[in-house]
């Protein structure tokens, strides 16, 4: 007896809908599992019989064929054991119940345990558009899909579960839909009122954290660069509904350990020794790198000098395009990669160009060297350059001044979000550093007086095309800050004071 059970699985983040077949005839006892299983699939023979057997269930004599359709994909999840078992039930005769409108996700365990799996939230909302009306998963996953609404979503510890509803119609558990809440409170221990001085620092961070523009910090050792850049996640706004399911997604795919919808903006620092792979994804299994966990967050690479210039420059088309294409022979698969980058790095080899404290050790060609570590086209990308100085030691041991605190640069962000998101909510973007050559030409107003100064910026700046939208972005958000639905002179002047002609 044929039996067709229903399941998916995920390339990349497209979800692709897999048909299970199952037949049995005469022949040698086995069961075959053919449709491109992989090692893992294989391996799934046995669990599958184990997990049937221990559930009181005897496995017949006879040649069973496990078909896995579509043919020409690569399967390669466990997930998919669940609904081949459940089939193999069917075909025995053991359960009679329509299985057509349900889509089946989970790993079994030896003894019928139902074990997590990843892309749990993808797979469920692409259920939903597939026209599934029911989905049953590992309950292991249930607070990672807890906010999808629009299919009943049945979360079971055991297949036994399964068994006592398709055999004794016992009701199964259903998954209330939670009502998605923007949580604001922030938890972090780092304050920008615990670091002195740095003033312009904190106001390019600030705008950044605004904005979504790039960020390049400079100084000599110990002027406090990484603790700036990590203080950053004390003032960034909240994900919306959009953005945790974008970013929830990509962690679903990347990692079984998920208690919910992210709802914090992603934070990752890779280490200078990251490979390309590491950085920006790839690898067997082509599965995203930190260019994509960090979408919609912050990625901070800490001494950027010391990352390797192949991979550096590799940045440049995720920066522009907000999303990386991982072409390999065996497939290509595009991730969304819409971060904020944040590099912070020494002015020099030795650390001290510049700096009052010591004195530099480097010759200029060692200068030009460190210099050429960065292509024009990378530097392009960045939109505020800030010199981090040292911080006098007196002003450390003696200020009683008052710092201004995460809380307070906190709001003021929030607050120009709000603002920004009124000016943003037509053109399908999420933050200014989103917004395309064509919605600054159309939608950003420059005075009389800012067309003139950026004239004269031009020239002396010597600005690229991309530079010259790059610095009107800047000065939007920061209008934005100040309230304002229009750039003025001043807003102008501060981002141009953001622009640097050389690294060093």
């Amino acid at each position: 007896m044929l039996t067709r059970t229903f399941t998916a699985a995920i390339s990349g983040l497209t979800p692709i809908k897999i048909e299970v077949e199952i037949d049995s005839n005469r022949g040698t006892p086995n069961l075959i599992i053919i449709g491109l299983p992989t090692k893992a699939i294989e391996e799934s023979k046995e669990r599958i019989t184990s997990a049937l057997i221990n559930c009181g269930f005897r496995i017949r004599s006879r040649r069973t064929i496990v078909n896995l359709a579509p043919a020409d994909i690569r399967k390669s999840s466990p997930s998919f054991e669940l609904a081949i078992a459940v089939g193999m039930l069917q075909m025995y005769g053991e359960i009679k119940i329509d299985t057509n409108q349900t889509i089946f996700f989970g790993e079994l365990s030896l003894d019928g345990d139902l074990k997590p799996i990843k892309g749990a939230l993808p797979l469920i909302i692409a259920a939903r558009s597939m026209g599934f009306k029911k989905v049953i998963l590992p309950a292991a996953n249930m607070e990672e899909v807890s906010t999808i609404s629009g299919i009943n979503i049945h979360p079971l510890n055991h297949l036994k579960e399964y068994l006592s509803f398709a055999k004794n119609n016992q009701p199964l558990p259903i998954l209330a839909p939670k009502k998605f809440k923007i949580i604001k409170s922030h938890n972090s221990f780092l304050d920008f009122k615990d670091i002195y001085g740095q003033d312009s620092a904190k106001r390019a961070l600030e705008i950044a954290a605004t904005g979504g523009h790039n960020v390049l910090l400079v100084g000599p050792p110990g002027a406090g660069k990484s603790i700036l850049a990590k203080t950053m996640t004390s003032i960034l706004p909240p994900l919306d509904e959009i953005e945790a399911i974008e970013v929830t997604t990509i962690y679903s795919i990347y990692s079984k350990k998920l208690t919910g919808l992210i709802t914090k903006r992603p934070f990752r620092s890779p280490h200078h020794t990251a490979s390309y792979a590491g950085l920006l994804g790839g690898g067997r299994k082509l599965r995203p790198g930190e260019v994509s966990l960090a979408h919609r967050g912050v990625l901070f690479l800490d001494e950027f000098t010391e990352f390797d210039k192949y991979t550096l420059e590799s940045l440049r088309q995720p920066i522009e395009d907000k999303k990386i294409t991982i072409v390999r022979a065996h497939g290509s698969i595009s991730y969304p990669a819409a971060f904020t980058l944040i590099a912070a790095a020494n002015p020099c080899a030795c650390g001290w160009h510049g700096s009052k404290q010591n004195v530099c050790r480097c010759s200029q060609f060692a200068l030009d060297q460190y210099q050429n570590k960065f292509s024009g086209p990378l530097l392009d990308r960045i939109d505020l350059f800030i010199r981090v100085k040292a911080v006098d030691i007196d002003l450390l041991a003696n200020s009683k001044d008052k710092q201004l605190s995460s809380k307070e640069m906190r709001n003021k962000v929030f607050a120009a979000r709000k603002f920004q998101g009124s000016f943003l909510k037509n053109l399908s973007c999420l933050s200014n550093s989103d917004l395309s050559t064509t919605h600054v030409k159309q939608e950003v107003k420059l005075s009389r007086q800012c067309k003139q100064l950026l004239k004269t910026a031009i020239s002396r700046l010597s600005l690229t095309a991309r530079g010259y939208f790059r610095l009107i972005r800047v000065a939007q958000t920061i209008a934005h800050l100040d309230q304002s639905h229009e750039i003025q002179k001043q807003h102008l002047a501060e981002a141009l004071q953001y622009r640097q002609d050389s690294f060093v």
